[in-house]
């Protein structure tokens, strides 16, 4: 368990970008050569096909980037993050994989689904055991806000970074036969789909002007696929307003860019597991990757879904009230038996609020398998009112008892 204290958590571990060379990474010259070169490529035929496109192919030049774009960008949310990566599901259907495998996830431009799935679970890992070094997306490794979003955002991609034992367990974990073959063929399939697909395909039907307005589609998209997934490193690592427990994530509730994954970021790191991207209704309101999960589970495409319980996401929401007071040396000597008996109680009512929150979410479940007794069935959901009342309750009280101990703390506002 990761028991850094948030100072220790976001403290640097770098001051220049020099540094890195001495740790064992090196620049990733055909990486960096194929990002150049996507980057040159999609400002130049972007250009053209506003400029110079006739009004049709300019049209239809719009209509493919904007496709590729949200197959791109949900390639990434829903199959290499949230059903690869978090196993939201044990149960991925074949089709599945071979629809994301073979096309939807080449068209994100995030490397292949085992390499990302891995480098996912290492900066997840920080969070269980604290070695941020192992992160490849910190956007806490250097003192200053611009190195880490430079860092985090685009230029982790563009090095390669020291092997580590934990990375190979990660990459060798994902044995499914299609994404190992999809590791061996990434770069085939993405020689395919993201040129000669299109140029084939363009010049087939307008000639040279098809074949430059496709690529420009092609190009724009996918440039704008991968700053859009990069985001979720460095924006929802950087900028918002709910913490998460055990990581330099945050919710800011309004980076909808990448289909649900920025919004609530911090919810996700404090249970990576959900196939929801975060909780309560802006959760519901703001994720639309779940959606499509949701209907993959109606197609029976995949199997029961992994979510957290109301109890969890309580729990989860009790820890964050009290993280921010475990700051004792900062508590005069005065105050200090006053904070002790606040503290007392407000860990007191947390757990009756816990406890209400298991029997609620008791009845409701006894409410499911109920049903052939109508005068039961009406008593459960009277119980139910009651009980959902009881939580809001103790919530409150939890949530006073929390801020009358901030009060405590000298400089704090509410």
């Amino acid at each position: 368990m990761n028991d850094l204290t948030p100072e220790e958590r976001d403290a640097p571990i770098y001051s220049t970008f020099s540094e890195l060379y001495e740790k064992g990474f090196s620049l990733d010259t055909v990486t960096w050569v194929f990002v150049l070169g996507i980057h040159i490529a999609a400002v130049a035929l972007g250009i053209w096909a506003v400029v110079a496109a006739p009004q049709d192919w300019a049209y239809i030049a719009g209509i493919w980037g904007i496709t590729q774009f949200v197959l791109g960008s949900l390639s990434t949310t829903l199959y290499s993050h949230r059903l690869i990566t978090h196993n939201a599901t044990r149960q991925v259907s074949l089709p599945v994989h071979l629809f994301f495998c073979v096309f939807g996830q080449i068209l994100s431009v995030q490397g292949s689904v085992r390499r990302w799935s891995a480098n996912h679970v290492l900066h997840h890992g920080v969070d269980r055991h604290g070695k941020k070094e192992l992160d490849p997306y910190s956007a806490t490794w250097f003192p200053d806000s611009l190195r880490n979003f430079l860092w985090s955002h685009t230029l982790t991609h563009l090095f390669n970074h020291p092997e580590s034992e934990e990375y190979q367990r990660a990459h060798n974990a994902k044995r499914h036969a299609v994404i190992m073959w999809q590791d061996k063929y990434y770069g085939s399939l993405t020689t395919f789909w993201l040129f000669l697909f299109p140029m084939g395909l363009g010049y087939a039907l307008g000639g040279w002007v098809g074949f430059f307005s496709l690529m420009a589609g092609s190009m724009v998209a996918s440039v704008l696929v991968q700053h859009n997934t990069w985001t979720v490193n460095s924006v929802t690592h950087m900028w918002g307003w709910t913490k998460g427990l055990r990581s330099s994530a945050v919710n800011n509730y309004i980076w909808l860019g990448p289909l649900g994954e920025g919004n609530h970021h911090g919810d996700h790191h404090d249970f990576p597991r959900d196939y929801r991207n975060g909780f309560g209704w802006s959760g519901w309101l703001l994720d639309p990757t779940r959606y499509c999960i949701l209907a993959l589970r109606a197609l029976r495409l995949v199997g029961p879904l992994n979510s957290a319980s109301v109890r969890e996401e309580a729990e989860i929401f009790a820890a964050r009230k009290l993280a921010n007071i475990r700051s004792r040396s900062k508590i005069s000597a005065e105050a200090s038996e006053l904070y002790e008996q606040l503290e007392a109680r407000a860990l007191e009512l947390r757990k009756d609020w816990l406890e209400a929150v298991s029997r609620w979410e008791s009845l409701r479940r006894e409410s499911k398998l109920v049903q052939q007794a109508t005068a039961r069935r009406n008593e459960i959901a009277q119980e139910i009112r009651a009980a959902k009342a009881h939580v809001e309750a103790r919530k409150e009280e939890f949530f006073a008892a929390v801020e009358r101990l901030h009060s405590q703390i000298p400089g704090y506002a509410n």
